[in-house]
């Protein structure tokens, strides 16, 4: 696991296969969370993640009908969630997204494809429902401290 400089996350959280987990600056990880890194999982500089959420970036290839999960093994699919996004309580997300710089996914919602920056994202399934204002000149020192 690499966490950079004034990167947290809980000890309640769960993570498997820690080596691929990355924490960019200032980035926070709430409790009781659920992180599968097996694919590889980077969390960007000052990404706020509230409790609960899970995040999966291994999945499996689907066969035959009397074996659905196959044994071909594995698909490492890595999962992005960029600088200054905040998710809230409980959401998901699936292999191989990508939340954009900017992006907000309200409580409950389940992402299974990438997002565009700056979105506001709501449950069920994580459907943009605006465009959100872009600032630049937040400090970074301001956005890492924690929620």
């Amino acid at each position: 696991m690499t966490i950079e400089d004034g990167a947290f996350i809980d000890g309640s959280c769960t993570v498997v296969e820690p080596h691929g987990l990355i924490l960019r600056r200032g980035a926070y990880v709430g409790a009781e969370g659920f992180i599968d890194a097996t694919g590889g999982v980077e969390i960007g500089e000052a990404v706020r993640i509230s409790y609960r959420c899970m995040i999966i970036s291994n999945t499996h290839h689907i066969s035959r009908s009397v074996w659905r999960r196959s044994r071909e093994g594995d698909r490492h699919r890595p999962v992005l969630i960029e600088r200054g996004c905040w998710l809230g309580a409980g959401v998901t997300l699936y292999p191989g997204v990508t939340v954009r710089e900017g992006c907000v996914v309200n409580a409950g919602a389940v992402l299974s494809h990438s997002t565009e920056a700056n979105g506001l994202y709501c449950p069920p399934s994580a459907t943009r429902i605006k465009d959100l204002d872009i600032t630049h000149d937040l400090p970074l020192e301001l956005a890492a401290e924690p929620a």
